[in-house]
């Protein structure tokens, strides 16, 4: 039985297209994205955006609005304002 040599990813493309780096998070875990077209290369940027403000959404689903909004309201009033800065 022949063995086969594990290759790592990778990408190929003419020798004078020039490729986007993106540092980008993933499972706690910094990792680069590169592409060759600048058009994906923002697509990604946008879904990978995207994804943490639609969890956020989420996580605010099972508050009741009503009770939020007086919580915050409440708050406000009992706060004492921050003195003016003085430059």
């Amino acid at each position: 039985m022949a063995h086969r040599v594990a290759r790592p990813p990778s990408l190929a493309g003419a020798a004078e297209q020039h490729l986007i780096g993106i540092v980008l998070e993933e499972d706690e875990q910094q990792i680069v994205r590169y592409f060759a077209d600048e058009a994906a290369a923002d697509a990604a940027m946008a879904d990978h955006a995207l994804a943490p403000a639609l969890a956020a959404i989420g996580s605010w689903s099972d508050l009741d609005w009503d009770e939020t909004a007086e919580a915050l309201d409440r708050s406000r009033h009992e706060s004492t304002p921050t003195p003016p800065i003085e430059l």
